[in-house]
């Protein structure tokens, strides 16, 4: 199609300065055969949007399973993340049964609080600490 737009190539000037050109075999294509390139240029479309579709999939699923790299039961949960500041963080997190308040700054990770396992014995009060019977 471009080539029927632009017929003649530029090479170079000749010493008074007008262009050299040359005109280039455009290739007929018989009326019957429009369908037929009109054809292989969408499935081709379809290929390359399958192709990136599929790419795309396969990028979210590595990025999610990335992160979650632990087989079987995990005995490290994030239980609730609060932002301070900008640049610090507040964590609960429970290990093994135990619940640790974590603060999480630019420059270092300072362990707050640890309420112990729960058990029969401690029971929570509406503040959220526990106290012994």
């Amino acid at each position: 199609m471009l080539l029927v737009l632009f017929g003649k190539v530029v090479y170079s000037t000749d010493a008074a300065g007008e262009p050299i050109s040359q005109e280039l075999p455009v290739p007929d294509v018989p009326p019957g055969e429009y369908g037929l390139v009109f054809v292989k240029m969408f499935l081709t479309l379809i290929a390359l949007i399958l192709l990136m579709a599929g790419s795309f999939w396969f990028l979210r699923r590595l990025v999610r399973t990335r992160g979650n790299r632990s087989y079987g039961e995990q005995k490290i949960n994030v239980l609730e993340k609060r932002m301070i500041s900008p640049k610090s963080m507040l964590f609960l997190v429970e290990v093994e049964g135990q619940k640790i308040l974590l603060a999480e700054s630019q420059h270092e990770i300072r362990r707050l609080q640890n309420w112990p396992q729960e058990s029969e014995n401690w029971k929570e009060t509406t503040d959220g600490s526990f106290n012994a019977p």
